[in-house]
């Protein structure tokens, strides 16, 4: 009974120490992705119309002025952290975007500081896409991940935010004094987004939509909460949100933006 008794406190112990490993390593943040080598050019400004609801207009006066920076295109880097299977996981991350258009961002999860993960989501050609490479092998289409990566592009235009007002397919639609909605193209339909705005400082303080949850069959309420900002390149953005499933109480994952360029070349 003692050998048997002895054996299994070992076992127990061997399981402990592979567990605080496994755990340790996901504690180590992985090297930042390198600054895009190519630098922002200068395309112009737009004018904000003078007929958007006030909670928009007073949302562009505080991230960018009456004159917006023109945004053909975007790259923006930085880290997170994943909740997957209900364990948390440090990442890096490298977006590229044609505004309204199209994006893809790579994501690579990382083990002491070693990628073991790399995760694609993108929308392009009008499809969307969620592929996952290395010790898991999985890729994601169809109708579902088409809708919920179109709103992922629209709720990401906040780094290039002249593109809801140069976009004639996209308008604003009046909601309240704190909030307004935004009604994008998807396909030959239109999809929304709710913004609400900060009373004090004029910036989206999230926004929000339906949408599908891989191939869930259903609609679930998808929540992006932006909790600090800053300049890039004339441009007020933020670098610090959080993803919400409401179904789920609390964030899924923690992103901050560690740089951005614009109007660079960008092959998708």
């Amino acid at each position: 009974m003692n050998s048997i008794l002895t054996i299994a406190i070992f076992l127990v112990g061997i399981v402990a120490v592979l567990l605080t490993i496994g755990w340790l390593g996901f504690q180590i943040e992985p090297e930042s992705f390198p600054p895009h080598p190519e630098k922002m050019k200068d395309a112009g400004t737009v004018d904000v119309p003078p007929d958007i609801p006030g909670p928009v207009k007073r949302y562009y006066e505080a991230a960018a002025g009456s004159h917006v920076p023109v945004i053909r295109s975007a790259v923006v880097w930085g880290k997170a952290k994943l909740r997957i299977n209900g364990i948390w996981m440090p990442v890096r991350f490298k977006a590229y975007y044609l505004p309204g258009q199209a994006f893809l961002r790579n994501i690579e999860v990382t083990w002491f500081g070693k990628t073991i993960l790399k995760v694609g989501d993108s929308y392009l050609n009008g499809e969307g896409v969620m592929k996952i490479e290395g010790l898991l092998n999985m890729t994601e289409t169809g109708e579902k991940i088409d809708q919920g990566q179109n709103l992922a592009m629209w709720g990401e235009t906040v780094f290039m935010p002249s593109v809801v007002i140069a976009d004639t397919r996209a308008r604003w639609e009046a909601v309240d004094n704190d909030s307004a909605r935004l009604i994008v193209p998807y396909g030959e339909q239109n999809d929304g987004l709710l913004y609400k705005f900060d009373k004090k400082t004029g910036l989206i303080s999230n926004v929000s939509a339906q949408r599908y949850r891989g191939q869930d069959d259903i609609k679930t309420p998808w929540l992006i909460e932006f909790n600090e900002w800053k300049f890039f390149h004339s441009v007020k953005i933020p670098v610090r949100f959080e993803l919400i499933w409401e179904d789920e109480g609390s964030p899924w994952s923690y992103w901050t933006v560690e740089g951005v360029e614009y109007n660079v070349v960008i092959n998708l």
